[in-house]
């Protein structure tokens, strides 16, 4: 049973009182977002309701058009994903100074003046869920694959909290430096450095415990490297590292299941994804997520 069957199974009833949130994307088929915050209206007795808002990545103009549609219909917020979560900044009316150092939004309020301020929740989500598995950063290697919107997101929260070296990888180098120069003006004390797409596998140095993230889409169901690999790390993985996948569609990437063969600790994307949708429960509602029934949602 896919996101779509089960958004309403529990017999929720859309009324004109209903207040509405819901998920801007390019493709939001698969997202599990509509699972974690309708079980969560449900769970407080709430009368909201949070939809899929599918936006033509083909067509940009369209992202402004959704925002304005926003606006018009009273929606109190939304999510918003790939591929919008940069682009998305330039139709707000304001961004919160975490976000704008990210360069990147995934939480957007109406507020009651009319206005639209953006926010991330991607950052302090994943360092929670880093949290929650045991994983410390002071002394850790940390290799970012990618440097999108997510990419950005996680870089920043790893910057701010502190770790040995930080190292961005993406196929588009000047993505990957524009985001290691930001990183480096907001964090001096943090080193930051850039690798080619194309040696990504030398960073692995044995015995250093290294902290792989992939903040691309390879390994989502049918998404592979250009080459054809379905995961985006080509080098053995060894038990002392820790390997965590944003992807999470499908739950066990290629990715997360060489970690998990070769010993080492394997965190998918849901983690994160249940503590950033607290987040930005909270932002929009004002109230204490109840985690435990997000996390019943996705049948954790």
């Amino acid at each position: 049973m896919n996101a779509e069957e089960t958004m309403f199974s529990e017999g929720r009833q859309i009324t004109g009182s209903t207040r509405l949130v819901g998920l801007l994307g390019g493709d939001v088929r698969y997202s599990l977002s509509l699972r974690l915050h309708n079980r969560a209206f449900d769970a407080l007795g709430l009368n909201w309701a949070y939809l899929p808002l599918p936006v033509s990545a083909a067509a940009p103009e369209r992202l402004g058009e959704a925002i304005r549609g926003l606006r018009a219909l009273n929606f109190v917020g939304a999510n918003v994903t790939m591929p919008f979560k940069e682009r998305v900044i330039d139709h707000l009316d304001e961004i919160t100074p975490a976000a704008r150092r990210m360069g990147a939004v995934n939480t957007i309020l109406h507020r009651r003046d009319g206005s639209l301020i953006g926010g991330n929740t991607d950052a302090e989500g994943f360092i929670a869920d880093l949290g929650a598995n045991g994983v410390s950063l002071p002394d850790r290697r940390v290799i970012v694959l990618g440097a999108g919107g997510a990419a950005r997101a996680v870089a920043h929260g790893l910057a701010e909290r502190g770790c040995a070296a930080l190292y961005i990888v993406n196929r588009t180098a000047e993505r990957a430096e524009r985001l290691a120069a930001e990183l480096t003006d907001s964090f001096p004390g943090q080193s930051v450095q850039i690798a080619p797409w194309s040696s990504r596998a030398d960073l692995s140095t044995p015995g250093d415990g290294a902290l792989v993230v992939n903040c691309t889409p390879v390994g989502m169901d049918g998404v592979r490297t250009p080459s054809g690999a379905e995961s985006p790390w080509p080098a053995p993985i060894r038990p002392d590292q820790v390997v965590a996948d944003l992807v999470y569609a499908p739950l066990h990437t290629p990715l997360l299941a060489s970690a998990e063969a070769a010993g080492a600790t394997a965190i998918s994307g849901l983690g994160m994804l249940i503590q950033q949708a607290a987040l930005s429960f909270s932002w929009w509602t004002n109230q204490v997520p109840p985690i435990s029934q997000m996390q019943a949602a996705l049948e954790l």
